[in-house]
């Protein structure tokens, strides 16, 4: 795979003396993310921290593909709000459940950093907590929401191994502009886990079989912005571990700063440029996903969706999450070709101004 692309030694800080050290690629995740010290300007005037901390936007989210399973799950503050689901879909049958709080007012909390830190969401019937102890080679994912249908807690408890002896996460730190950093760390993992549904057996994740896809944000994200996202995970016949991450957003320069990626056993390969085919008037048409330099070539057929809309005027978002088959062709680590055999992910389509 031919990519002017290359991996950059991690600084120890992401933030000096009010500027971001560096930007592009890193060898490994930050130390230390102290994204809030960066010197934010506007008119030339530095914002103060309160009014930075406002604009930061951040997330963690976790994908969890198992054999006949799809659970996603996430944790975003906007500041001024925030937001969590956490959705089940039986991949032969539809949605088991689907779980959301979008509250102006609830108890949340997002770590600073992942080598030891906890993530929260707590509201009334609905609870979520991210345990990253990535210095130990793990997440720790639960939840517990009452559900009305269920008549009980819907709970579930992951454990996500993200070992960075064996696996390479994305760390990038990409320019919004002129010192205005978006933060991101991706990784593919194996994932064993145990969800509990009243009324149904308890259903059990094995890690030689359940990818998760971590997805960890934070951003100075301007007024406007979009991104359209598309990420899988699966184990091939000798066992290996593929899976791809793709994404088309606001970065100008997004041959240079860009989160496309693949992931063989563990090894990371990088992607130039991806343009997305889409017709937004129907999403559940099939999507075409492409590569600027033709390696890679993949269609998207979605299968269902987890959706959000909102209209406040000077805040609104719309937000669609789509799970279903991926097939086609990606690079590999290699200067080799990977056959995508038709199996399960998610494509997003957001767009925001907030």
């Amino acid at each position: 795979m031919q990519v002017n692309r290359t991996l950059k030694a991690t600084p120890d800080r992401l933030v000096e003396d009010g500027r971001v050290t560096q930007f592009g690629v890193m060898t490994h995740p930050f130390n230390e993310l102290n994204i809030l010290d960066t010197d934010l300007k506007v008119f030339d005037l530095k914002l103060p921290w309160r009014l930075k901390n406002f604009r930061l936007k951040e997330w963690q989210h976790f994908g969890i593909i198992g054999e006949k399973y799809y659970f996603g799950m996430i944790i975003f503050d906007a500041k001024f709000s925030s937001m969590s689901f956490f959705y089940g879909i039986d991949l032969s049958r539809g949605k088991l459940f689907d779980f959301s709080r979008n509250p102006l007012f609830a108890y949340r909390v997002l770590s600073r950093e992942l080598f030891h830190g906890e993530c929260y969401f707590s509201h009334p019937g609905y609870f979520m907590e991210f345990d990253n102890r990535l210095s130990k080679g793990f997440h720790r994912l639960t939840a517990r929401v009452l559900s009305p249908r269920e008549r009980g807690y819907v709970s579930a408890e992951f454990l996500v191994q993200e070992d960075l002896k064996k696996i390479q996460p994305l760390v990038l730190v990409s320019p919004l502009g002129e010192n205005r950093p978006l933060y991101t760390h991706k990784a593919a993992c194996p994932c064993e886990g145990r969800v509990s549904i009243p009324g149904m057996d308890d259903i059990i994740l094995e890690a030689d079989k359940t990818v998760c896809l971590i997805d960890v944000h934070k951003g100075y994200y301007p007024y406007h912005t979009f991104w359209n996202w598309a990420t899988f995970g699966f184990y091939d016949d000798s066992g290996k571990l593929i899976a791809m991450n793709a994404c088309e957003n606001l970065i100008r320069n997004d041959e240079e700063f860009n989160e496309n990626c693949v992931w063989v056993d563990g090894k990371i390969g990088l992607m130039p440029a991806v343009r997305f085919e889409i017709d937004p008037e129907n999403l559940f048409s099939t999507w075409k996903i492409r590569s600027t330099d033709g390696e890679l070539d993949l269609t998207f057929s979605p299968m269902g969706e987890h959706a959000k809309k909102l209209n406040l005027g000077v805040v609104a978002s719309e937000f669609h999450q789509l799970y279903g088959k991926f097939e086609g062709r990606i690079p590999g680590v290699d200067g080799d070709h990977i056959q995508v055999p038709n199996v399960v992910g998610i494509c997003e389509y957001n767009r925001w101004r907030m």
